[in-house]
């Protein structure tokens, strides 16, 4: 049976433990708990005990015994404990602001808007959501193959979900699992990533105060307390990650015939053509490229500018990219968050060492800030597919130009990528954008824009090939958190004609419903009900 650890190579475990320059290690586990280091100033932060693995079932075995409670309060009743308590984190979003500071060097106004602003929001728009897809459904029979027969379809919770989370947006990450979970009626256990448990903590402990009952809960640690969270006898499983990851996940679930729905990495391209507002075109495409340092799977990682405008776009992109500040520093508010921890910062600046190797031109950036884990936002031109910057994530402040000659040249490297998450497209010509959005193989194309359908619970999150073939957000979503159960009714007063025993006078009537369905392929009259009932009750039922 193959190990599901979750973790990364024994190579970059060793050099992300020791750390280079004497910079200690966040996310690795020292007697017993979590250690953690600020990636904004390299202070140690507040230990958090690990979970054993029977914490973890224990965990688990109390989440299934609360749910059924839970799923039995009408979702009038859900959704309001929810509303409140997503009202008390937005009155404490002072806190989440600085844990988040904290574990990711993401700066206060960028946690504010990306993460802090959206528990109340994402609520009132999951229960939208949630309230049309819990309705049950009337399913219309044929009456004259199904008589006297109604059958309705309900929607059910699955009992308890476990959600394994990322890191890079350690709040918002559990709106898209914990409410949609809890709304239909599930209970959830989290095990957060191990570079952000206290948000996770703070998260859960809001929630709790409210809900009344053990439905939610964490449990901390690395690879190892993720795979105790699924072997503890889930019903289903949400995980965003890596790829790698991801695969092992979606292999020890099936094994063990648990439901997994998986979000993974991206490389999304932003397809700039000639007539593109080019103004808000770079302002777009900095924000979508350097937010959250680039540590996002829905970050505009690769762009693809038509030859025409290339110059003019690398110079303006240059000039914008220079003025932004780069953090950590010690005021609360910077435009360009650190890496969240080294090892990401080491990938990073192995990939733009290896494009400059391969004749990339460095525009601007290039290099570590003189605080913390901070990675100056770096812009890559004449970048071409030879290159790892190109054709794998990135996730951080990096962006590759790729100058192409047209929009079939842009389709054909973004779909030819390994990833298929999200792709946008900057253009004046909408109805010709609209066209081009058709023929690109990703789950989302925004026009003008970037990603933030990640953002709204009504619009599917989804991707295709390395990205996963999971969906978060929207009705699509919800098959992780509720199954069909079909109710069918039967009224009839009789015996079905097809019921034993099996005599000259049931083939008889198989045959006159045979020749029926060929009457109705050419356009001849239904046989009447009464003519089908009254063939039925020529039938001997012994015994009945």
């Amino acid at each position: 049976m193959q190990v599901l650890t979750f973790e990364p190579a024994p190579e970059s475990e060793k050099r992300e433990a020791e750390g280079p320059q004497g910079f200690p290690a966040a996310g690795t586990v020292r007697d017993g708990s979590l250690v953690g280091i600020s990636p904004v100033d390299e202070r140690d932060l507040p230990s958090i005990a690990v979970s054993s693995v029977e914490a973890v079932r224990s965990t688990v075995r109390r989440a299934r015994a609360a749910q059924p409670v839970w799923a039995s309060l009408p979702l009038s009743e859900r959704t309001r404990r929810l509303r409140k308590a997503a009202g008390n984190m937005l009155r404490d979003r002072a806190t989440a602001l600085r844990l988040i500071r904290e574990e990711t060097g993401k700066s206060e106004a960028e946690a504010l808007f990306s993460e802090a602003l959206g528990p109340l929001d994402q609520v009132n728009g999951w229960a939208a959501v949630v309230q049309r897809a819990m309705r049950p459904e009337r399913v219309s029979l044929n009456p004259l193959a199904f008589p006297c027969k109604r059958a309705t379809v309900e929607p059910i919770p699955r009992g308890v979900i476990g959600a394994v989370a990322p890191w890079n947006f350690p709040l918002a990450t559990f709106f898209r699992c914990v409410f949609p979970a809890l709304l239909t009626g599930n209970a959830i256990v989290v095990k957060p990533s191990e570079y952000t448990p206290r948000v996770a903590n703070w998260f859960v402990s809001h929630l709790q105060d409210e809900l009344a009952l053990e439905v939610l809960d964490a449990v901390h640690g690395k690879g190892e307390v993720g795979r105790a969270l699924i072997d503890a006898g889930i019903d289903a499983c949400t995980f965003t990650g890596s790829v790698a990851s991801g695969r092992e996940v979606i292999a020890h679930c099936a094994r063990l015939m648990i439901p997994v729905n998986v979000e993974l990495g991206g490389k999304d391209s932003a397809i700039i053509l000639a007539d593109c507002d080019l103004d808000r075109t770079i302002a777009g495409v900095t924000h979508w490229a350097l937010s959250n340092a680039g540590q996002s799977c829905g970050a505009i990682e690769l762009a693809l500018v038509d030859e025409r405008i290339a110059d003019r776009f690398v110079s303006r992109m240059a000039d914008a990219w220079k003025r932004l500040k780069a953090g950590p520093t010690h005021a609360a508010v910077y435009d360009v968050a650190p890496l969240a921890h080294l090892r990401q910062l080491d990938a990073v600046e192995e990939q733009v060492r290896d494009a400059l190797a391969r004749g990339a031109t460095l525009v601007c950036g290039g290099r570590r800030t003189r605080a913390g884990l901070g990675y100056e936002p770096t812009l890559l031109s004449n970048c071409d597919e030879s290159m790892a910057v190109v054709r794998e994530e990135t996730f951080g402040p990096v962006l590759p130009v790729v100058r192409v000659s047209g929009i079939d040249e842009a389709l054909r490297i973004t779909n030819n990528s390994r990833y298929g998450l999200t792709a946008s497209i900057w253009t004046s010509d909408t109805r010709r954008a609209e066209r081009i959005a058709e023929r690109l193989e990703v789950g989302t194309v925004t026009i003008n824009n970037h990603a933030l359908t990640g953002a709204i619970p009504s619009l599917p999150w989804s991707g295709t090939r390395d990205s996963g073939y999971g969906v978060a957000n929207s009705r699509y979503a919800l098959s992780t958190y509720l199954r069909p159960r079909t109710v069918l009714v039967d009224q009839a007063s009789i015996p079905d004609p097809y019921w034993m025993p099996f005599d000259d006078v049931l083939s008889q009537l198989g045959e006159v419903l045979a020749d029926l369905q060929v009457a109705r392929l050419s356009g001849l009259p239904k046989l009447p009900w009464l003519l089908y009932q009254r063939i039925a009750r020529t039938r001997r039922f012994y015994g009945m």
